[in-house]
Parts: structure tokens; C-alpha cells; sequence
């Protein structure tokens, strides 16, 4: 007998989520290398507007990726974590409390609030000395946020997907 879940397919709004940050990302260092060179540094503020489109396209991913987990794992999901842990195929024999999510959710929240702080500072400091200091450091932190995010979003799309295709149950 064949074990199938109907799912949303979380591929394409996964794609588009990745591809958005990775040229937030990108946009920063661009606007940093721009900044350290004595350029424009309207560079960097196009990375903060940037973020909506990226932001939007994240939570149209988000929201079907918690349908999914929850149609996976009965269970109430509402945090990033838990949908990891409702995905994973792997722990589908653990219960629901006692699997672990990817110690890369943490670092990947942190750095995206760092990269948050830090534009707001920058956008604050404009036309000061240590402006390119807070420029720095969120550039640092949007490429670690973008990776990190990147990455989660990669593997709880491609953990969803094995639960959507139908596979045999193993006797």
C-alpha cells in the first residue's frame, strides 16, 4: 500500500525566496564595495528595499510550509522550528516534542535581526564617520542571514517534498 500526503507544492515560492535573498545579499556587498570606494550610498538602501519583495515571497513560502508540516505531523505548527521537525522524515518515529530541529534556525534568526539592526543604524548614520563600520557589519550579517536562510528553506522544501511523492511502505 502506498503512503501519500496531498501537499502544497512549496518548491517554486522556495525558489523565488531564495533567489530574493541572495540578491539582498549580494545588492548589500555591492553597496559595501560601493561605500569603501567613496561611492553612492543609495547602493545600500536599495538592499533595504529589496527585503519586502524577499519578505513577501518568505511568508508565501512560510505559510505553505506550515500547512504542509501540519498536514504531516498533525500537529500545531507555527514557528520555523517546528516545521522542521514536522518535515523531517527522518524523526517521523520521534515524537513530536522530543525531535530536534537544525541548530542553524538560531543563527539564521539572529543573523537576519543583526542585518535588520544593523540597516537601521546605517540609514540613521548617514554622512558619518562610522557609517561604513555599521555598512560592514550588516553586509557580514545579511550574507550569513542569506545562507543560513537559504539553506533552511532548500532543506524543509526538499524534506516536504519526500512526504508529497508517493512512496511504498516497507515491510
Amino acid at each position: 500500500m502506498d503512503t501519500y500526503i496531498d501537499l502544497r507544492d512549496v518548491r517554486l515560492t522556495g525558489y523565488v525566496s531564495q533567489g530574493l535573498i541572495a540578491l539582498v545579499a549580494a545588492e548589500s556587498v555591492w553597496g559595501t564595495v560601493n561605500d569603501w570606494q567613496g561611492g553612492s550610498s543609495s547602493w545600500s538602501f536599495l538592499a533595504i528595499v529589496l527585503i519586502l519583495p524577499a519578505a513577501v515571497a518568505f511568508v508565501l513560502w512560510f505559510r505553505n510550509a506550515t500547512h504542509n508540516a501540519e498536514a504531516i505531523a498533525l500537529h500545531g505548527v507555527r514557528m520555523v522550528s517546528q516545521v522542521w521537525k514536522a518535515s523531517d522524515p527522518e524523526q517521523r518515529d520521534v515524537p513530536f516534542d522530543q525531535r530536534v530541529a537544525s541548530p542553524l534556525i538560531k543563527p539564521w534568526q539572529y543573523a537576519f535581526l543583526a542585518m535588520v539592526l544593523g540597516d537601521v543604524l546605517e540609514s540613521l548614520l548617514l554622512d558619518t564617520p562610522v557609517y561604513l563600520v555599521f555598512s560592514t557589519l550588516s553586509t557580514v550579517c545579511a550574507v550569513a542571514a542569506a545562507g543560513l536562510g537559504c539553506f533552511v528553506i532548500w532543506r524543509i522544501s526538499t524534506m516536504q517534498q519526500r512526504f508529497a511523492v508517493p512512496q511504498r511502505k516497507r515491510r
